[in-house]
């Protein structure tokens, strides 16, 4: 038995504003502005060219988006402030289900307000929020004025007294992301990104090299579910053209993924997609800095794996479920390659510039369907640096034991670069240093010819300016060296003994290790040859 007692309010509390306003940022704020007019443009009609217009006014802390995706009917104007609102359009390919308008990012960002709307050549509308009706908990009456119009098919938004400065150095890094979200909708043609009056140029990641037998493979098909095609699936994988030490790009493998042409995830290197434990790949390393997989998902809105600000994966959505095998068996194969291939990649790699992908088109794609990947064959395997290096100076250690301790002081440096840190190249620079002057010592002792009684070594060895003219009398380096051991030795200095620690750059780290190697090998003949 059940007696009804009331009815209980269901209407959402003004404290969900609250909260958005802790979950965004920028990036994500803008970006969900674009998403919002990309799909009033979809459901529109895609009548016109579409042109977003983006003008962040870094001294006035001003941002205005302006869009010609058609404007907003006014019996749709409640959408752009009503939570949890959408129009009916779950089955068109756009990338947002939570309604047309801008009403989370626009408070994310803003404590002052005005949205413009003008649907076709209909009168203009002007919806005001500012944070006192945010703060009034209570109050969910917003006025929707008839104002002078704008352009036709127009939505403007003029958001000031922002929440967060916009700053002007981060402006590339705001272009280059706009670049690779929508690099997809931008290469298509039919619509521009201007962000200052400059046009966002697409950023896209499928630069593949094309070595015989482990060229770029394609598989695609749709998934099936409730017995209909609701998505259709690429997974790409391969080996991409260029690697450089110190460069940023290095850290772009892993797995990208695109739903409905919007780039959602960056090389991601989670679990869900094969790397650390219990799958094959093993921890993020250097060594598969070349593997990339790319993942397109188009269909229904409903059946995208993404959170509902577009930002990450929802790893436990059936959608990645019925495919997440198939991305880490592909993962698993390239990055086998990379790591198979390392310390050969520009021979073995990067010299295939051009090629064709291979593809594989089945009927459908779930988790009991085999999409087929590289056979990895195991070319001839390098041997490791540390055996390789040991082997080069065997039979020298055995004649001067004490060259042991500078060869292995080399190897040292190089398994510490592989170690996933942040602060490798501070420890290395102080192997590094510790390993030339105890060098100089040793030459001192042992191979000048030269007896040396310990107070003078002494009172040499606690001046490094001494030390460098004692070494100066028995050997010559080529011109140049010198001055860069002073250089590095500063930068140790300046690590060790200043208040604020040195930055210790990828470049400057090579060249000390190559230079250090260098003066090793003219005073003890030792060999550090790779192969």
């Amino acid at each position: 038995m059940k007696t009804k007692l009331n009815d209980i309010s269901a209407i959402p509390s003004k404290r969900i504003y609250l909260s958005i306003i802790a979950d965004y940022h920028l990036h994500l704020a803008l970006c969900e502005l674009i998403d919002n007019a990309i799909d009033n443009w979809i459901f529109n009609g895609r009548l016109q060219e579409l042109e977003i217009n983006l003008d962040l006014d870094y001294d006035q802390q001003t941002i205005k988006i302006k869009d010609n995706s058609g404007g907003i009917k006014e019996e749709d104007i409640h959408l752009i402030v009503s939570p949890g609102q959408s129009r009916e359009t779950s089955s068109d390919e756009i990338i947002g289900v939570f309604g047309v308008g801008s009403k989370r990012a626009v408070v994310a960002l803003s404590k002052q307000i005005k949205i413009y709307t003008r649907h076709s050549n209909e009168n203009t509308l002007l919806v005001e929020i500012d944070d006192n009706w945010v703060k009034d908990l209570d109050n969910w009456l917003l006025p929707a004025f008839q104002v002078d119009n704008i352009d036709e098919s127009t939505t403007q938004i003029e958001l000031s007294i922002l929440r967060e400065k916009i700053e002007e150095e981060n402006h590339e890094e705001l272009l280059e992301h706009f670049g690779a979200t929508y690099a997809l909708f931008l290469e298509a043609g039919g619509m521009k990104i201007i962000i200052n009056n400059e046009k966002i140029i697409p950023k896209t990641f499928d630069n593949w090299s094309y070595p015989p037998g482990y060229e770029p493979q394609e598989g695609t098909g749709p998934i099936k579910i409730k017995d209909r095609e609701n998505i259709q699936v690429s997974i790409i994988g391969g080996l991409t053209k260029s690697h450089k030490e110190g460069d940023s790009s290095n850290e772009e493998y892993g797995v990208y993924f695109y739903c409905n042409d919007r780039l959602i995830a960056r090389a991601y290197k989670g679990d869900e997609v094969g790397f650390n434990t219990p799958f094959k790949i093993g921890k993020p390393h250097p060594s598969l800095s070349i593997a990339r997989v790319i993942v397109k998902l188009k269909g229904e809105v409903e059946f995208m794996p993404w959170n509902s600000s577009k930002s990450v994966i929802d790893f436990k959505h059936k959608t990645f479920q019925e495919i997440s095998a198939h991305i880490r068996n592909m993962l698993i194969a390239y990055a086998s390659m990379s790591r198979n291939f390392e310390g050969q990649w520009p021979e073995k790699v990067f010299q295939y510039k051009t090629g064709t992908i291979k593809k594989e088109v089945l009927t459908e794609i779930s988790r009991e369907i085999r999409i087929h990947t590289p056979e990895i064959s195991r070319s001839p395997k390098q041997p490791k640096y540390i055996d390789q290096i040991k082997r080069n100076n065997k039979d020298l250690a055995i004649l001067k034991p004490w060259v042991r301790g500078h060869y292995e002081a080399i190897i040292i440096v190089e398994e510490v670069s592989k170690i996933n840190v942040s602060q490798n190249n501070r420890a290395n620079l102080l192997i590094l240093d510790s390993t030339l002057e105890i060098a100089f010592k040793d030459y001192l002792i042992n191979e000048s010819n030269v007896f040396y009684p310990p107070n003078t070594l002494e009172t040499i060895m606690k001046a490094r300016h001494k030390v460098h003219d004692e070494i100066k009398k028995y050997i010559s380096f080529k011109k140049g060296t010198w001055e860069k051991v002073k250089y590095f030795y500063n930068l140790r200095c300046d690590l060790v003994h200043k208040r604020i620690s040195a930055d210790i750059k990828d470049e400057d780290l090579e060249n000390f290790r190559d230079l250090v190697e260098y003066m090793l090998k003219k005073m003890f003949r030792l060999n550090f040859d790779r192969s």
